[in-house]
């Protein structure tokens, strides 16, 4: 995918998002500053504040709620009562949805895991991934209910492309797949190593696409739909 359409897609992504009120970057103040570049990111009701985001590992974020009437947060890393510790380390904040907090991982291999937080407990209700080149296309609210729709992808533990009956029949057995899904044809992955010059053995990223639902209790239904993809973890 061409920058531009990376650009478009994360456009796109946050035009369905809550618009936060307000945004800081303060840089680190040595290179040695533990808290490294801080960001934080300011919503009617809490501010996310995130640290050593000028590295391929930031910290855990925090949560620091903000009382209505009460003066903002500064963006530093004083600790506030009632603050909830996120634990996210590895993990860059997408943005929210009312109460659902996404994250995704800074620095992948293959296929990019996300997850999606509880904004009033802080605890993580799901995690999945996506491909590296195609994120989260849908990203919805209904009646309390989170839709989510993108591309499911994960790195499998071998290559579809050099072994593709063995391959698949080991993600079938450890449930990898979808329920029923019939195997792909021998050459699905022969055009996408090709243009990767990746070697055969090279274990695959498998892909379909998904629609998710997570409700107010964080109850998960996952629909699969659409055809299997495959691409060589680089």
């Amino acid at each position: 995918m061409s920058v531009t359409a990376q650009a478009q897609d994360q456009d796109r992504l946050a035009a369905q998002l809550d618009r936060p009120v307000a945004t800081k970057t303060v840089p680190a103040k040595s290179d040695d500053d533990p808290n490294g570049q801080i960001q934080c990111t300011y919503y009617h009701d809490f501010m996310l504040r995130e640290t050593a985001t000028d590295t391929p590992d930031p910290n855990d974020a925090t949560l620091i709620p903000i009382t209505a009437g009460a003066p903002r947060p500064g963006c530093d890393a004083v600790q506030h009562d009632k603050q909830l510790i996120l634990k996210t380390e590895g993990y860059s904040y997408i943005g929210r949805k009312e109460r659902f907090l996404l994250f995704s991982d800074t620095d992948p291999n293959g296929a990019v895991p996300f997850m999606v937080l509880d904004a009033d407990s802080g605890k993580a209700i799901f995690d999945d991934g996506t491909p590296p080149d195609h994120g989260m296309q849908v990203v919805a609210l209904d009646h309390g209910t989170l839709h989510l729709g993108y591309t499911r992808a994960f790195n499998a533990p071998c290559s579809l492309l050099k072994d593709p009956v063995g391959c698949w029949s080991r993600l079938v057995a450890d449930g990898r797949v979808p329920r029923g899904a019939a195997q792909p044809p021998r050459d699905l992955c022969a055009a996408s190593y090709k243009e990767e010059n990746a070697p055969a053995d090279d274990p695959s990223i498998v892909s379909y696409a998904v629609d998710t639902t997570i409700d107010a209790t964080g109850q998960v239904h996952v629909v699969p739909h659409g055809a299997i993809g495959c691409a060589p973890v680089p």
